[in-house]
């Protein structure tokens, strides 16, 4: 992680998004002096700051924007103002990271100056122990040495895949929002192992490790999905229907993105 220890970095929002952000970037091993955090909170961005042992600035301050890499964590809504706040202060050979969903990139790379690289990546809860599945998209003046640090970010967060940003609505329903589509069938397995006698962490951990033996099954063999099911052979559930359960919520996160950012585009 190298690269990433030999850059600075500031992060805007001290939501959950930001507050990962940190997290992950100590763990990877960047000096707490190389990390800032801002946020419109004052209180919440030095609850954060302090939580990792970094610096707490405001946005107006132009320390905020001498970072080699400004990781852009606030709501959607904000971010264009974020930007203008900002564009002023940033130069050439800096990189601008967007986790906000519904801001493309096009959008993005208007609002900062020429020589500025951009990038928009969709951020996963996973990768709050570093097991997400991020995606990522490029804007077209990334350099391969700001590529280089975008992916020293994302391998702390786990891992990622690129997409175009015209994928990027889809990429909320496949893996931003995705955990919340998922997290029932797990909770349901516990309530079932408990059912059964186990205890609450014991069924937990039961329910967690088939999905996670699951999910390493489809990563690490060819295996088609029927040649996995037929390892089990008792079937449980309507598979089809269960199947189009989490197709039809991918396509629902993709059109209330959608309908953000028309929303968003309207609004500026």
């Amino acid at each position: 992680m190298s690269t990433l220890n030999d850059n600075h970095f500031t992060v805007i929002g001290a939501g959950n998004i930001g507050r990962i952000l940190l997290e992950r970037l100590a763990a990877a091993g960047v000096p707490a002096d190389h990390l800032a955090v801002c946020d419109s909170d004052p209180a919440r961005g030095q609850a954060a700051a302090d939580r990792q042992g970094v610096r707490s600035i405001p946005l107006a301050d132009d320390a905020a924007c001498t970072a080699d890499a400004i990781l852009i964590a606030s709501p959607p809504p904000t971010v264009p103002d974020v930007l203008h706040a900002i564009a002023g202060r940033l130069h050439p050979g800096q990189v601008v990271i967007s986790f906000a969903a519904a801001v493309p990139l096009s959008r993005l790379e208007a609002l900062v100056p020429p020589g500025v690289a951009v990038a928009r990546i969709m951020p996963t809860a996973p990768s709050l122990v570093g097991q997400g599945m991020n995606p990522v998209a490029y804007g077209i003046s990334t350099t391969p040495e700001a590529r280089a640090l975008v992916e020293a970010i994302l391998a702390a967060l786990g891992q990622s895949i690129e997409v175009q940003d015209d994928q990027m609505a889809w990429c909320v329903g496949l893996a931003g929002a995705a955990m919340r589509s998922v997290l029932p069938v797990l909770e349901g397995m516990t309530q079932a192992g408990v059912e059964a006698g186990l205890s609450p962490e014991a069924a937990r951990q039961v329910a967690a490790q088939v999905m996670l033996g699951t999910a390493a099954l489809a990563l690490q063999t060819d295996l088609s999905f029927d040649q996995i099911k037929s390892l089990t052979p008792m079937q449980t559930v309507d598979e089809a229907a269960v199947a189009e359960i989490f197709r039809a919520a991918a396509r629902q996160a993709r059109d209330k993105i959608d309908q953000l950012q028309r929303k968003l585009e309207d609004a500026s």
